[in-house]
């Protein structure tokens, strides 16, 4: 996905002030790391939406979380690479992962890898992104109940674009058609702003992306979104209707999180989370992801829980029906 200038160039801000932003640690406590700098390996290369968010962590850790927090980048084998050093790491807490669900839930169900799904514990989700699908203006259905029926009426007549096969964008796609019976014509691409080129460009007439990729166009009237892949309707898109409230039981948001090995004691994983999630909630990490153009509202406890274990469940699904 290719970023707006001000959210590169905060990236790059982020990524120098993370390196010379070493102080002092506050009040030790027993079952915290203090002292001990926390890495946080993102799946991902720099200057991404992950690598911001774990950024502006960095950032104010010193002061927030007592403790430095240098963010580590590792990009490789679809996320497999990162996943498998935390797993790896020592249990003491210093070594955590901040992800989507990729890395730990769908490649964990379709690939042999070191770790299971059960081998991760999320701590603190930061940030929550929606899935939404979105048509140009000049398509022929405007909501996306017109859609569906288009592709029941059209099997593999409508080409769809979306990520890359079986991503976050995909998936609802995948999800869609298997409660609806609808059969579009998928075209998968390298991401974000790949999507939305095939999509204004002519290739498809619909589109799998994100808001925040889709905007301009969106207020543009080029495109119009048609509904959003999560629980509530978006911030952003206060008109849009969820697929829920469009009468298709699909809830698959894109989240980053923050996850710790299982094997790491209880009490250190509460502490950790308590100190990252006020962090977060501090002035300092709430304008910095205002200047990146995301909504930072961490979430910690048993409603993080809940939330991992309901997208597991809907991802386990989707392609448990796929391999049929």
């Amino acid at each position: 996905m290719r970023m707006h200038p001000s959210v590169a160039a905060l990236a790059a801000g982020l990524a120098l002030g993370t390196g010379l932003a070493i102080g002092a640690a506050s009040e030790a406590r027993a079952d915290f790391p203090d002292g001990q700098t926390i890495r946080v390996v993102t799946p991902y290369g720099a200057g991404g939406g992950i690598d911001i968010a774990a950024r502006i962590l960095s950032s104010v850790a010193d002061e927030h979380v007592g403790t430095r927090v240098e963010v580590v980048n590792m990009p490789g084998a679809g996320g497999l690479d990162a996943a498998s050093y935390v797993h790896g790491a020592e249990a003491d807490g210093t070594t955590l992962i901040i992800s989507d669900y990729g890395p730990l839930i769908t490649l964990a169900l379709r690939e042999d890898t070191p770790y299971a799904i059960d081998d991760w514990v999320p701590l603190v989700q930061v940030t929550e992104i929606a899935p939404t699908f979105v048509a140009r203006t000049d398509a022929p259905f405007d909501t996306i109940e017109g859609f569906v029926e288009a592709a029941r009426a059209q099997p593999g007549g409508i080409p769809i674009t979306h990520g890359t096969y079986i991503s976050s964008s995909h998936l609802p796609l995948l999800r869609l058609e298997q409660l609806t019976g609808a059969q579009a014509n998928h075209v998968p691409t390298s991401g974000g702003g790949e999507t939305v080129q095939f999509l204004l460009g002519g290739t498809v007439p619909v589109a799998v992306t994100t808001p925040a990729t889709i905007a301009s166009a969106i207020e543009a009237g080029t495109a119009r979104a048609l509904a959003v892949a999560t629980a509530e309707r978006v911030p952003s898109l206060p008109e849009t209707p969820t697929l829920r409230e469009a009468g298709f039981d699909i809830v698959m948001p894109v989240w980053y999180t923050i996850f710790a090995p299982a094997s790491v004691p209880e009490e250190r994983r509460t502490a950790i989370a308590e100190r990252i999630a006020a962090a977060y909630e501090s002035p300092a990490a709430q304008e910095l992801a205002e200047r990146a153009r995301i909504v930072v509202r961490p979430i910690t406890g048993a409603e993080v829980e809940t939330i991992f274990a309901d997208t597991r469940a809907t991802v386990e699904a989707t392609l448990a029906e796929l391999d049929d």
